[in-house]
């Protein structure tokens, strides 16, 4: 994958984990056609793929040093409708937690 292309501009950190969690979804063979993607209304990069059934889903991935944008979050869901959002939270360790987005999730 070569991201690069998609965004120049990308800091090392974000590269690093978009890579981790590229590696990661490659092997989860109910996924297929996964893609690097920038959403440019946003300024985030993310990851397209295809799950059974032709239902399209995309992942954000973050380092858990950073807080979530939950209002970038919910901008996301909207430019991708109808892809289920996760959010792939990568720690130090390199363990990756996924998180399912759903409608009206917001922060309290």
């Amino acid at each position: 994958m070569n991201l690069e292309t998609i965004c120049p501009n990308l800091s090392a950190l974000t590269t690093a984990v978009a890579n981790l969690v590229y590696k990661d979804l490659s092997k989860d063979e109910r996924l297929s056609n996964i893609q690097p993607q920038f959403e440019n209304n946003c300024g985030v990069l993310y990851l397209s793929a295809q799950k059974a059934k032709d239902q399209p889903v995309a992942f954000i991935p973050l380092p858990h040093s950073k807080d979530i944008d939950f209002e970038l979050v919910k901008t996301m869901q909207q430019q991708l409708r109808p892809s289920h959002i996760y959010v792939a939270i990568i720690d130090n360790t390199g363990n990756i937690l996924y998180y399912q987005i759903t409608e009206g999730f917001c922060e309290k």
